[in-house]
């Protein structure tokens, strides 16, 4: 019920998706992003991306960075916060600062903060939840 929500808000996003910022070039994809932090608070965000291997997406303060592999239909995801960001985030469940996304659209994953060395014993602290939509226009 949750994932056909979420797909359904992410499709209406795409009526903006003509006006999406930072075109450069022959568009590939359309992503659409949206973080939904642990308190329910969200960002949104779509953009196209070129025929480069790498997009780079701002959701509210966070940078989502997609980095393609040759066939486009896997990436590496990675999401991080403003530099000086007291809260760091994010990481994924296994402690790694990239997540290999393979199948699923829309794909989420769980992101948790960066704990300090002195605290990483005592587990995952949970920041919320990336959803990311990947519309092929090729």
């Amino acid at each position: 019920m949750l994932r056909a929500l979420v797909f359904l808000l992410l499709n209406a996003l795409s009526t903006a998706s003509a006006f999406a910022t930072g075109q450069t070039g022959d568009p590939r994809y359309l992503v659409k992003a949206w973080i939904q932090r642990f308190d329910k608070s969200f960002d949104h965000t779509t953009r196209w991306c070129g025929s480069d291997d790498l997009c780079t997406l701002q959701v509210g303060e966070h940078k989502v960075q997609l980095k393609f592999f040759l066939t486009g239909d896997s990436y590496r995801l990675s999401v991080s916060a403003k530099p000086g960001d007291p809260a760091r985030c994010c990481v994924f469940a296994d402690g790694m600062e990239e997540a290999f996304v393979s199948t699923g659209n829309p794909h989420k994953e769980v992101l948790y903060y960066r704990l300090p060395a002195e605290l990483a014993d005592k587990g995952h602290v949970e920041f919320g939840t990336i959803y990311i939509a990947l519309e092929d226009l090729r």
